[in-house]
């Protein structure tokens, strides 16, 4: 059994499509990612997948790239990922793009913060799940992998409205998005790039899913 971890609840939906999985949905908060990570570990998962969306911190990765984390680094660690798993799905999606990722505990959310991630560490995309899944998969001895897919590019500065708390399920709540679009309507452009971002991203993890299930 798998165990896959999600930050979105839309991205849950894309990895229940999945049989023999457990899906958690950490709400892009730290104490329920452990948590849910745990508990798939308890039901029996013999290993973890870090499965949706992440930012760009390289500037030669477009919105709707599809990225295999071979490792993840956090502040104090760094965790390897079982790359052989990814064997069957580079058969089927060989535009697929094998890269380190850097673990947060939260949103990368400028340009100049994705830039410092880049020249710092090396790392080519930031999450906030893969290194919570790294680091209980290693505690509990077995593999993890990491299927992400762009939805910001580096040069990217998040809009105030896709910085507006998750719902603790993982939905986005439609109201305070709404204030934040009437209170800062000039972010309206940045919005609307960054929706597309996310549909091509999603796409690309529907299609990562139809591999892995074929």
């Amino acid at each position: 059994m798998i165990g896959i971890l999600c930050g979105l609840k839309s991205e849950a939906k894309i990895a229940d499509r999945l049989t023999n999985v457990i899906v958690g949905c950490s709400g892009a908060q730290r104490e329920q990612a452990e948590s849910m990570t745990r508990h798939m570990i308890e039901k029996g998962a013999t290993r973890l997948i870090s499965f949706g969306l992440c930012g760009a911190v390289s500037p030669d990765l477009v919105a709707g790239d599809l990225l295999l984390g071979t490792s993840v680094m956090a502040a104090k660690d760094q965790w390897e990922a079982d790359g052989a798993w990814y064997k069957p799905l580079t058969d089927e999606m060989p535009h697929a793009l094998f890269v380190s990722m850097w673990g947060s505990d939260k949103m990368a959310t400028r340009a100049q913060d994705k830039a410092m991630i880049y020249r710092r560490t090396g790392c080519m995309a930031v999450d906030m799940e893969s290194h919570v899944v790294a680091r209980l998969a290693h505690e509990a001895g077995i593999p993890f992998n990491i299927i992400r897919a762009v939805s910001d590019t580096s040069d990217m500065d998040l809009p105030p409205a896709a910085l507006v708390p998750l719902l603790k399920n993982g939905d986005i709540d439609p109201r305070a998005v709404w204030q934040s679009i009437k209170k800062t309507p000039a972010q309206w452009p940045e919005l609307v790039r960054l929706g597309l971002g996310t549909w091509k991203a999603m796409r690309a993890l529907k299609q990562a899913v139809r591999c892995i299930e074929g």
